[in-house]
């Protein structure tokens, strides 16, 4: 069964979480770039019966699935010996997994297990002529793209940054054979793997804290920000959001951030899923900074602004009236059992 591309698709709460369906997808994109590969997708979780068709639903031709109640949770040891057996088995080409917490932890041990390359937190999955995995990732401080190929170790390995690539459902037309979704029994694959970590939980990084290269939604201030108490209200907006605080040069410059939450060439590349700019007008040094976030929010009162025409949403006026409303619509609604953003 070589020629495959293979993914690994996380379950959470029940449910196939976004970054398990970018995956899928890229896995798709990258299959249908090759000369008719076919998408397989493994999925050991404790609902994986009822997750499958969704699999199938973006891009697996055939999903892989065991349901078992100690797939609930991480089993490191456990997980890397049965994808080991399943690669020993099958010889995929290509396996994929999201860069998520567990991804970055499963991947290498998977990777070390098979002797495989792997090519961690790419922002961006290619072919070559010759059907072989091209991945970019940045590096030196998310200032570098590098490119790189792996030869001759099978399967190329790689893991996926969240946010990264684009959810996209399958054609449902076209295909010329009907997709399977196959019971396995992981004992067939596992040997005898012993559960010497377990996993008790995952606790969630302080956005206060974390490093805005990792964080994953952003409230940024500039120029237009550094007057009076305007820059608190950048502060109440990401605290009722769960976000990080960042800011432009002229933000650090003023003294209102620190050095190390700057976004721009002369700071860091940020890649979040939701940026809040206000009062940024965009100047090239800072939007080469974050040009590849997610979902682009602005807030200025010139209309002209270059940050507007990168925006996904443009909001002309004063952050000193959008801000309060906003914060208070955020807190009202959370109090009313509604999910922040």
């Amino acid at each position: 069964m070589g020629g495959e591309v293979w993914v690994y698709a996380e379950e959470k709460d029940g449910e196939l979480p976004e970054s398990s369906l970018e995956v899928i997808s890229e896995g798709r994109r990258l299959a249908d770039q090759g000369k008719g590969e076919r998408v397989s997708v493994v999925l050991l979780s404790g609902c994986a019966k009822e997750l499958a068709p969704m699999a199938v639903r973006y891009g697996a031709h055939r999903v892989l699935w065991a349901e078992e109640k100690r797939f609930s949770r991480y089993l490191p040891e456990v997980l890397t010996g049965i994808l080991a057996g399943m690669i020993g088995r099958h010889d995929p080409s290509i396996f994929l997994f999201s860069a998520t917490d567990v991804g970055k932890d499963l991947a290498p041990r998977v990777a070390a297990r098979v002797k495989a390359g792997l090519f961690p937190n790419c922002d961006r999955l290619d072919r070559s002529p010759d059907g072989l995995l091209v991945p970019t990732r940045l590096t030196h401080g998310r200032k570098v793209h590098v490119t790189a190929l792996c030869r001759n170790a099978r399967p190329q390995m790689a893991t996926i940054e969240p946010g990264v690539a684009r959810v996209k459902e399958a054609p449902s037309s076209g295909e010329t054979e009907p997709p399977e979704i196959v019971e396995i029994r992981p004992g067939d694959y596992a040997g005898d793997e012993r559960e010497r970590v377990k996993v008790i939980d995952f606790i969630k990084a302080d956005p206060r804290t974390v490093d805005i290269a990792d964080a994953e939604m952003i409230v940024a201030g500039g120029k237009g920000a550094c007057e009076g108490e305007n820059f608190r209200w950048i502060s109440n907006l990401a605290e009722a959001i769960g976000a990080s605080v960042g800011g432009s040069r002229a933000a650090v410059d003023a003294g209102y951030i620190q050095r190390d939450r700057q976004i721009g060439q002369s700071g860091k590349t940020v890649s979040p899923r939701l940026m809040i700019s206000c009062g940024i007008s965009g100047a090239n040094a800072h939007v080469v900074g974050m040009r590849e976030s997610r979902t682009i929010i602005a807030i200025n009162t010139d209309r002209h602004a270059p940050i507007l025409k990168l925006a996904d949403l443009a909001v002309v006026g004063d952050l000193r009236e959008i801000l309060p409303a906003l914060i208070d619509r955020l807190r009202k609604g959370c109090h009313a059992g509604e999910k922040p953003l």
